[in-house]
């Protein structure tokens, strides 16, 4: 080998190779300065919106309805005091006419200036013994009515202080005593009368007249008790102690009455006053209800879970299956006061 050939020195190899990968620092900060150039130049990328039907209506289209969603809350106020009433006035299964009357009249006038809520209801029994049964009902109710809305009803629709002044057992009387004098003026030839059950609600008080043997019961807080008395032989023998109440149920003398509307020029009037439940019901009815479904069976069907109507029908269909012999009334009301 000459001698004269030499050999590359491995530093400068080395230092040869490492100038090839690491570009100089002046090299490195242009590049860099171009990059960050071209990022600010890009435009980002972003989410595109999505359609809104409320606001991009193509053109010609009705523009949509955004939905309300409301949340079921609890009423602010309670529930306006209200009266509902069924009512069944039938000829029943036996007799030719009905002798039976009936009348119902409800008003709740509700907003700032509300009245107390009214509730008239009137059930008259002409006697069947007497040939004008059915004329003397219909004008003892009748009478009785206008008379109670002249002096009650339409004064508490006045736009004054004045209302009414007399009281209501007064004119509650006074409309009994009216309907007993027309009664009897009616015809002097005839022998007529009836029976006459008034029963007035105003705000939570009850206000009763009563004359015959109709009747009024209340059902509440899980009592059943009629309010009203019969004025009649049958229950002045039980007051004395001579009939039992089982006795009283076939007695044959059971429709004989002592006191009725239109008998005589005047009339001993009953007259009731009660603070009412906030919420019952009440049931008036004549004796052909009264007379032949006891007092359980009438309860029994006041508790069902039914409709009011339904609960009228039940009552009118237990007449009916004890044979229907009379005129059947039954006046049901449901309140909430």
């Amino acid at each position: 080998m000459d001698k004269s050939t030499t050999l590359d020195d491995p530093e400068e190899e080395r230092a040869d190779e490492n100038s090839e990968l690491v570009p100089d620092k002046e090299n490195q900060t242009s590049a860099e300065s171009r990059a960050e150039s071209e990022e600010e130049n890009t435009p980002q990328e972003t989410t595109p919106l999505a359609k809104n039907p409320f606001v991009d209506v193509p053109r010609g289209e009705p523009a949509k309805t955004r939905p309300i969603i409301s949340k079921v809350t609890e009423p602010l106020l309670a529930e306006e005091p209200h009266m509902r009433v069924a009512k069944r006035c039938h000829v029943g299964a036996r007799r030719e006419r009905n002798e039976d009357s009936s009348l119902t009249l409800v008003s709740e006038v509700g907003g700032h200036f509300a009245v107390l809520p009214f509730g008239l209801y009137i059930v008259a029994d002409g006697m069947g013994g007497h040939s004008d049964g059915h004329v003397a009902s219909r004008i003892a109710s009748r009478t009785a009515a206008m008379h109670i809305i002249h002096n009650i009803y339409l004064p508490l629709l006045e736009d004054s202080d004045k209302g009414f002044k007399a009281p209501i057992q007064e004119v509650l009387e006074q409309a009994v005593q009216k309907a007993n004098k027309a009664v009897f003026e009616n015809d002097p030839e005839m022998d007529s009368g009836t029976t006459l059950t008034i029963a007035l609600v105003l705000g939570r008080r009850l206000h009763v007249a009563h004359v015959g043997d109709s009747r009024l019961y209340l059902m509440a807080n899980g009592k059943f008790e009629p309010i009203t008395n019969d004025h009649s032989l049958v229950q002045r023998l039980q007051d004395v102690g001579q009939l039992t109440a089982e006795e009283a149920t076939f007695y044959r003398y059971g429709h004989i009455l002592l006191r009725a509307v239109g008998q005589a020029d005047e009339v001993e009037v009953d007259t009731y006053m009660r603070l009412l439940p906030k919420s019952g019901k009440l049931l008036m009815c004549s004796d052909g209800l009264s007379g032949f479904v006891s007092e359980a069976e009438m309860r029994s069907i006041l508790e069902r879970d039914i409709p009011l109507e339904e609960m009228a029908d039940a009552l009118f269909r237990a007449a009916m299956d004890m044979g229907g012999f009379d005129n059947i009334t039954a006046v049901l009301v449901d309140f909430e006061l």
